[in-house]
């Protein structure tokens, strides 16, 4: 009888921590529950979390596989809530995500092969709006960066050289 009691009771906290598991990703809203995030989670083979040590974080929450060499990093604000996301696969970071305690998405940068942000990259205002849109090469700024208001109006543009500087604008 205690043996089945302990039985069941095993199996009643291992449910529980599997659907712990999965809720951890979407504790800001929607926005957060993509199915490559939640695919990476449950995938890990071991996970583990710590104190982190600065203002906006508090914990980082850890997913590994060994499988296939991949680590996610949920960073967690005093809330609870998630505000950083990165996945790596072999060391190479595959994604990073940004977000508003909202859970809006702050930023959407494309990774190159090397993990660093590499094409079309935008900016957003918390409500959604965009904040900025430009161009990364190899992890620098280049080319037209066009910044916007919350109402869309385009307010300034910049424009950076091949190395990431910025082009100082011509006086007229």
């Amino acid at each position: 009888m205690r043996l089945i009691f302990f039985f069941v009771t095993f199996l009643i906290l291992l449910a529980g921590s599997c659907r712990q598991k999965q809720s951890n990703v979407t504790t800001n809203n929607k926005i957060l529950a993509t199915p490559f995030i939640d695919s990476v989670i449950k995938k890990s083979d071991s996970s583990y979390e710590k104190k982190y040590l600065r203002s906006d974080f508090v914990t980082a929450q850890y997913y590994s596989n060994k499988k296939d060499s991949t680590v996610c990093q949920l960073m967690k604000d005093s809330a609870g809530l998630i505000r950083q996301i990165i996945i790596a696969d072999k060391n190479v970071r595959i994604f990073f995500g940004s977000y508003y305690t909202n859970g809006q998405l702050q930023a959407d940068l494309p990774l190159d092969s090397f993990g660093q942000y590499h094409g079309t990259g935008k900016f957003y205002y918390e409500d959604g709006s965009l904040q900025s849109s430009g161009n990364y090469t190899h992890g620098f700024k280049t080319g037209t960066w066009k910044v916007y208001d919350k109402n869309g109006k385009e307010t300034n543009t910049d424009n950076f050289d091949q190395n990431g500087n910025l082009i100082p604008q011509k006086m007229p």
